[in-house]
């Protein structure tokens, strides 16, 4: 019984190897196809965060503004409710790709103690695309339309917050936004109080995207205007680069 078993069987094993042999592609379509299936799992891997930001609060509201930069670099966001949305810099550059003024956004971040701001860490779109704070994700934006001077007339909506929650300059009820510098939004607090008139002059952007500038020239209006160093003036000394700038003080020696 057990050769006749094996004899039974025999004919049953040859029949898969013959049917192998004689249709060799039936067997060569998966390993051909077997390679692409890679990219897509390394996509995959390479799109997942490193990091779970579950935790983190989540703020949804719908996107007023851009808060721009005096170069055109978003540096945050400003939402319907007056929340502004502060982004480091890789996060800022790539959030005008997910989510449009007017739309819906959610922001997994840490909530400000008695300033209506939020750290962004992640933010998501209203088609669900999702970008986070991580390294790699710095994109290009357009090349930034800057002029010698930007004029903004208008009436303050709110302040402008910087990373710190220190105030740094003005939001306007046109968009526009005015940088100051945290000296002299102190200095100055009794002209950048939200409903007030106020006018500047200073460098900066004013295109598609919005107004932002470094004033150099701010008062309640044209009128009382003063000057006050910029936002982004440089230290005191000579400007890198010039012929004074690597000199020691008491340094120089006679020439022979």
């Amino acid at each position: 019984m057990g050769l006749a078993a094996c004899l039974a069987t025999a004919p049953a094993q040859a029949a898969p190897q013959a049917a192998s042999r004689a249709t060799p592609e039936t067997h060569a379509a998966p390993a051909a196809t077997a390679p692409a299936a890679a990219p897509a799992a390394t996509s995959q891997a390479q799109a997942a965060s490193a990091f779970d930001y579950s935790p983190l609060p989540v703020v949804t509201g719908t996107l007023t503004q851009y808060l721009l930069t005096s170069t055109g670099d978003v540096e945050g966001l400003l939402l319907s409710d007056g929340t502004q949305v502060l982004c480091p810099h890789r996060l800022g550059d790539a959030v005008t790709q997910i989510v449009r003024p007017g739309e819906q956004v959610s922001v997994s971040g840490l909530k400000g103690r008695g300033h209506p701001i939020v750290r962004a860490y992640a933010v998501t779109g209203p088609r669900g695309r999702r970008i986070a704070d991580e390294p790699g994700s710095e994109t290009i934006l357009p090349p930034a339309n800057i002029g010698p001077d930007v004029a903004v007339d208008g009436t303050i909506l709110a302040p402008l917050y910087d990373m710190t929650g220190a105030v740094q300059g003005v939001v306007m009820r046109d968009h526009s936004v005015i940088y100051v510098g945290r000296a002299n939004a102190a200095r100055l607090g009794n002209w950048l109080r939200p409903g007030a008139s106020l006018h500047a002059i200073g460098t900066g952007v004013n295109g598609g995207r919005g107004t932002a500038i470094n004033a150099r020239e701010i008062g309640p209006d044209v009128n009382q205007a003063i000057h006050i160093v910029p936002a982004d003036a440089p230290p005191p000394g000579a400007f890198p680069g010039s012929p004074g700038y690597d000199r020691i003080p008491g340094g120089d020696t006679a020439s022979e």
